[in-house]
């Protein structure tokens, strides 16, 4: 009886565990591709961010052998048509670049986007909530 506890755990958990997002590699943190991850509004405000919610980044590539991925920064732009009385958001791709992540130890449940180059902070993130 016990064994079949035993398995079942096992087979129920197994396909839970390919959909993490967040695999820690040494050091650093392994982003699963596709991820979409959001600033938290309150912290980089703090920092002077300016429209923080406006702003977002997909992982579009799994880690490489010096533990950097690169991700797609996206801005969201509203812009208003004068005929139509309509407003329109869209997103448009800023920039493209590697980074490394690494588990936030101040804020649980958050990463912080690491430059490859000189070590520095580039942001602190979270994966996006749903908005209502």
């Amino acid at each position: 009886m016990f064994v079949w506890l035993l398995v079942l755990t096992i087979i129920m958990g197994l396909p839970l565990s390919g959909f993490a997002q967040f695999v820690d590699k040494g050091e650093y943190v392994e982003v699963a591709k596709g991820t979409k991850l959001c600033p938290n509004v309150i912290l980089a405000k703090s920092k002077g961010m300016l429209d923080p919610e406006n702003l977002y980044w997909r992982v579009t590539s799994k880690a490489r052998a010096n533990g950097t991925q690169t991700v797609d920064a996206f801005v969201l732009e509203s812009s208003y048509d004068r005929q139509s009385g309509d407003t329109t958001i869209k997103e448009r791709r800023d920039d493209s670049y590697a980074t490394l992540f690494k588990r936030d130890l101040e804020h649980k449940g958050m990463l912080l986007m690491v430059s490859p180059r000189d070590g520095e902070v580039q942001a602190i993130v979270e994966i996006c909530k749903k908005k209502k």
